[in-house]
């Protein structure tokens, strides 16, 4: 008996194995991000952008976001122009949503280095960010 109990110990100790994600993922959207794509809408729109086009640089320490817009095409929805916005991350039950301005800009989904943003009405649009 007591040699069977050792080796259920030994198989039972040796057959585990580790199933935490050991990959870093970010868990904050602080730090400059580039708008890379807008896709969704009415019309299925899905506009790639260059990087650096349009960068939101988040500040978690002021609650500040700085966004800096250089498309000049007025039809292209960028969701925000130039300026400095005050920011926060809601937490209700089901998702993360971006507020910007006081305004709920839509639902955050941050995963592997970029994060979008999903506009949460029918037909809205959704924005990815990338570093």
């Amino acid at each position: 008996m007591k040699h069977f109990c050792i080796v259920l110990l030994s198989i039972v100790l040796l057959g585990c194995s580790s199933d935490d994600d050991n990959n870093a993922q970010e868990s904050t959207i602080a730090g400059a991000w580039n708008l890379v794509n807008v896709s969704g809408g009415v019309t299925g729109v899905d506009e790639d952008i260059e990087k650096g086009a349009i960068v939101w640089d988040f500040n978690e320490t002021t609650g500040m976001v700085t966004i800096n817009n250089t498309i000049t095409d007025a039809s292209f929805n960028v969701l925000l122009d130039s300026g400095t916005y005050t920011y926060s991350v809601s937490a209700p039950a089901d998702a993360d949503l971006l507020i910007v301005n006081e305004v709920n800009v839509g639902s955050l989904n941050l995963a592997n280095g970029a994060f979008t943003v999903e506009e949460t009405f029918d037909d809205g649009f959704t924005f990815r960010f990338e570093r």
